[in-house]
C-alpha cells in the first residue's frame, strides 16, 4: 500500500472540485474509526445538506447493518480491498437504500496508521429489481415445487422446455428427463389426440385454450386434465406455450357417477313408493309418478296439465293458497291435506314440497312427494278413542300404574298404587321416586335402568316401597322407558304389584323345605341301622354257609344284597340332596386341576365304557387350574359320563370337551345314544326327576333314583357355575354341559 501525501491532495483544490462532481461517493478514513474525507455526493445519497461536513464523523453510522459492517471489515483486513460489496444505508429521513462499495487500506507517512479509501455507488434500484427478481424467482420455484397442477413451457416447436418435476412425478409418475425434449401429444390418449390438434390450432389463433383430455399414466393408466394454454407470440409468429394442467379424474368419475345417478333417480321417481307430483308457477300439472296417479285412480295423461285445485276439496283452499305463498318466498315445508280422488272419495295425505326456482331465483313451480296418510289417520282417530279405554283401564286396574321422568319424579299414579302407599295424588305427584324406594335399593334400580337403556326391553325385578307410615312392603315392578322422536328416553312406565302374600309364602315354603331336609336327614339315617343289618347277615350267610345252601338260595341271597347297595345308594343321595339345600353351605374351594380330574373320572369308568363297547374322545386342555371342591365336582363328572354310557346302546362314542371363556371354563359331554325329547328336557334336573326306560326294549341301563343331575346342578350352582343340556330329540343324541368360574388372579 502505498503512502499518501495528505497535505498534497487536501490542498488540490481541482481534485476537490472533480470529486464534488461525481455521481459516485468517494470517501477516505480511519480503518473501523472517524471519516476524515468525504466528497459531496455522500451528503446527497444521505439526504444532508451538502454544506455540512460530515468528517470527523463515526464511520460505524453509516452501516444499518452491524452483521454487514463486521463482514466488511474482516473481509478488507483479510485481502486488503473490498469489491462490490452490498450494503443497506439508512439516510437521514429515515427511508433504506443500498450502496455498492470498493475500497482498499492504505497508510499514511507514518507506516503505521490504516486508512481506508474507496467509493460507493448507490445501486438501490438495481438492487430492489434483483431482489424482486429474486423473490419472484424463491414464488415461481416454491409455486411449481409445491402445486398439484401441472405446468409446463414450450417452445416454438411445442416441446418441452420446462416442467414442475415434483407435480409431474408424483401425479403421472414421470422423471423430469422422460418428458423434457418431448411433446405433449406424445403423453395424450390415442382417442384424444385428433380433438388435442383441433384445439391447440384454435388456441393458437385465440391465443388462449382450454380443454379437457386425457393423458397417460408411466404405469399405463390415463388421468383426466383440464389444461389452460396461454401461446406466445413475437410479431405474430409462434414462440411457444405455457401449458397448466390439472387432474379432474375425480372430477370426470363423479360427472359418470352423476349421471349414473340421474338415470337411477329418474327411475327412483318413475318406482317410488311415494307419489312424485309436480306443478309449473300457475300450479298446473308438469309431472307425475305412476304412484299418486295409482293413488288418486288417474292415468298420468289424466293429471298432466291439470291445475292443482281440481284435487282440493273446497275446505282445504285456504290451506293450499298460504302453502303457495310460502313456496314463492322459496320455502320448504311438510303439511297435510285432503286430496279429491277420481271416484270422488278423499285420501289423506302427507306432502313434504319444495319450490323450483330459476337461477335468478324466481319462481317457477313447486314439487312434492306425497304420501298416503288415510291408514294413518284412521289409526289415530282409533287411538283417540283407545284413550279413553286406556284412562278406565289405568284408573281400575288392581295393580298400581305409575309414570315418572327420567330423573324419577312422578307424572301420573292410578288409584291403586296410591291406595298401596296410603298417599293422596298431590302428595305423591310432588315426590321422587327415591323418596319412597329405601336407600338400599338405590344402587341396584339404577343398575336395572341402565341395562334397560342398552338391551330396550321391559324388565320385571323385585324392590321394597316406603309407605307414608313409614312401613316396607315388597314389589314386583315391571317398567318400560319411552323414548321420543329423536330417540332420547324421556318417560319410564311401571306396573308394580304388592307381593306381601307371594314373600310370606316363600318364607314358609323356606321353612318346609328345611323341614323336609332335616327328615329325610333323619329318616335315611333310621333306614341306615337296619339296612346294615340286612346287609351284614346276607353277607354272612353268603361267606360262612355258601357251600350248604342251594344255587336259589345264594341267587335270592345275591339279589338281597344287591337291594341293600341300591338302597344304600339312595340314602346316600338323600343325604347329599338334604345337605346341598342347606342355605348355608358353601363348597370348599381349593386350587385344583380339573383336567387332572375329568381324567381320573375316565379311568376310573373306563371298565363300564369297555364292557359297553363305547368309543371316548377327548380334546381337553393339559391343565385348567381353578378353585373348586375336588370330591363334588368328581361326582358331578362321574355322574354325567356314567348317565352316557348308561344311556347310549352298545358301540356308539362319547366326546368329551372343555372351553375356557374370558371368565368361566366350560365342560362338555356328547353321546350319540337315545337322547331326549322336550318333555323330558323340562323334568331331567328335577329331583327324582329319572325318565323311564323299562320295558321300551332299550339296550340301556336303567337303574337310578333320578338324584344324580339334581344333585350335580346343586353342586355346579354352589361353585357359581351352571349346568345344562341340549338334544335335538329322540335317537339323536344329547350334550351335557357345566360350567365353573376361572380363577381371576
Amino acid at each position: 500500500m502505498d503512502r499518501i501525501n495528505n497535505g498534497d491532495i487536501f490542498s488540490n483544490k481541482e481534485f476537490q472540485k472533480i470529486i464534488n462532481n461525481l455521481d459516485i461517493v468517494y470517501f477516505r478514513g480511519e480503518l473501523k474509526g472517524k471519516l476524515l474525507f468525504h466528497n459531496s455526493s455522500l451528503n446527497r445519497i444521505l439526504g444532508i445538506d451538502k454544506s455540512i461536513d460530515l468528517t470527523g464523523s463515526p464511520a460505524s453510522q453509516f452501516f444499518s447493518d452491524t452483521k454487514a459492517q463486521s463482514k466488511y471489515y474482516k473481509e478488507l483486513e483479510k485481502n486488503g480491498y473490498v469489491k462490490d460489496f452490498p450494503v443497506r444505508i439508512t439516510k437521514h429521513d429515515g427511508s433504506t437504500i443500498y450502496l455498492q462499495i470498493d475500497s482498499h487500506l492504505i497508510r499514511e507517512r507514518d507506516g503505521k496508521t490504516l486508512l481506508v479509501e474507496g467509493t460507493a455507488m448507490d445501486i438501490t434500484e438495481k438492487y430492489l429489481l434483483e431482489q424482486n427478481l429474486m423473490e419472484a424467482e424463491r414464488k415461481f420455484k416454491l409455486i411449481t415445487d409445491n402445486t398439484k397442477d401441472l405446468i409446463a413451457i414450450l417452445n416454438q416447436n411445442f416441446v418441452h422446455e420446462f416442467i414442475n418435476k415434483n407435480a409431474y412425478l408424483n401425479e403421472l409418475g414421470y422423471t423430469e428427463d422422460e418428458v423434457l425434449k418431448k411433446r405433449p401429444r406424445d403423453f395424450a390418449h390415442p382417442d384424444d389426440l385428433k380433438f388435442i390438434s383441433k384445439a391447440t390450432k384454435k388456441g393458437m389463433l385465440e391465443g388462449e385454450m382450454l380443454d379437457e383430455y386425457r393423458i397417460r399414466h408411466k404405469n399405463g393408466h390415463y388421468i383426466w386434465v383440464e389444461t389452460k394454454g396461454t401461446f406466445l407470440k413475437e410479431n405474430s409468429i409462434p414462440k411457444g406455450a405455457i401449458f397448466i394442467s390439472r387432474n379432474i379424474t375425480e372430477k370426470k368419475e363423479a360427472e359418470q357417477r352423476l349421471k349414473e345417478s340421474e338415470e337411477k333417480y329418474r327411475n327412483l321417481v318413475e318406482d317410488a313408493q311415494e307419489g312424485v307430483w309436480a306443478l309449473d308457477e300457475n300450479e298446473n300439472t308438469i309431472f307425475v309418478n305412476p304412484r299418486i296417479c295409482e293413488m288418486l285412480g288417474y292415468n298420468r295423461y289424466e293429471m298432466i296439465g291439470k291445475n292443482l285445485h281440481s284435487f282440493i276439496p273446497d275446505s282445504m283452499e285456504t290451506l293450499i293458497e298460504g302453502n303457495r305463498n310460502k313456496r314463492e318466498k322459496g320455502i320448504k315445508e311438510t303439511y297435510e291435506v285432503q286430496l279429491v280422488k277420481k271416484d270422488g272419495s278423499l285420501m289423506y295425505s302427507e306432502v313434504r314440497a319444495a319450490p323450483i326456482m330459476n337461477e335468478d331465483h324466481q319462481y317457477k313451480g313447486s314439487f312434492a312427494y306425497i304420501t298416503d296418510i288415510t291408514s294413518r289417520k284412521i289409526a289415530e282417530q282409533l287411538l283417540k278413542e283407545s284413550e279413553d279405554k286406556y284412562r278406565t283401564l289405568f284408573e281400575s286396574s288392581t295393580d298400581g300404574i305409575y309414570s315418572t321422568d327420567m330423573e324419577g319424579k312422578f307424572i301420573e299414579v292410578n288409584e291403586a298404587f296410591l291406595k298401596m302407599l296410603r298417599y293422596s295424588k298431590n302428595e305423591l305427584l310432588a315426590k321422587n321416586n327415591r323418596q319412597i324406594t329405601p336407600s338400599n335399593w338405590h344402587e341396584k334400580e339404577d343398575e336395572v335402568t341402565f341395562t334397560q337403556l342398552s338391551e330396550d326391553e321391559s324388565k320385571i325385578y323385585e324392590k321394597e316401597l316406603i309407605r307414608k307410615d313409614g312401613s316396607i312392603i315388597p314389589i314386583s315392578v315391571r317398567f318400560w322407558i319411552i323414548h321420543d322422536d329423536q330417540g332420547d328416553p324421556y318417560r319410564i312406565w311401571a306396573i308394580v304389584r304388592d307381593i306381601t302374600e307371594t314373600k310370606q309364602m316363600e318364607q314358609k315354603q323356606k321353612e318346609l323345605n328345611t323341614i323336609k331336609s332335616e327328615f329325610l336327614r333323619r329318616a335315611s339315617h333310621e333306614l341306615k341301622t337296619p339296612l346294615i343289618s340286612i346287609k351284614g347277615f346276607a353277607d354272612l350267610i353268603l361267606t360262612m354257609y355258601s357251600e350248604e345252601l342251594s344255587p336259589k338260595i345264594i341267587k335270592n341271597l345275591e339279589e338281597i344284597d344287591k337291594g341293600c347297595e341300591r338302597l344304600q345308594a339312595i340314602i346316600n343321595n338323600l343325604l347329599h340332596t338334604s345337605k346341598l339345600e342347606s342355605p348355608d353351605l358353601k363348597p370348599k374351594l381349593e386350587r385344583e386341576d380339573l383336567s387332572f380330574l375329568i381324567n381320573f373320572c375316565l379311568e376310573e369308568l373306563h371298565p363300564l365304557s369297555a364292557k359297553r363297547s363305547h368309543s371316548i374322545n377327548t380334546e381337553i386342555h393339559d391343565s385348567i387350574i381353578t378353585k373348586f371342591e375336588k370330591e363334588e365336582i368328581h361326582d358331578v363328572i362321574s355322574n354325567l359320563l356314567t348317565n352316557a354310557i348308561k344311556y347310549s346302546p352298545p358301540g356308539k362314542w362319547i366326546e368329551i370337551r372343555t372351553e375356557l371363556t374370558k371368565n368361566f371354563v366350560i365342560v362338555s359331554i356328547k353321546d350319540n345314544g337315545i337322547g331326549f325329547t322336550e318333555e323330558e328336557k323340562e323334568k331331567i334336573f328335577q329331583q327324582f326327576g329319572k325318565i323311564e326306560r323299562y320295558g321300551q326294549g332299550l339296550d340301556l341301563g336303567i337303574d337310578g333314583t333320578g338324584l344324580g343331575l339334581y344333585i350335580s346342578k346343586k353342586i355346579v350352582e354352589s361353585h357359581g357355575g351352571k349346568i345344562w343340556m341340549e338334544s335335538e330329540g329322540r335317537n339323536k343324541g344329547s350334550t351335557f354341559y357345566f360350567s365353573l368360574p376361572l380363577l381371576n388372579d
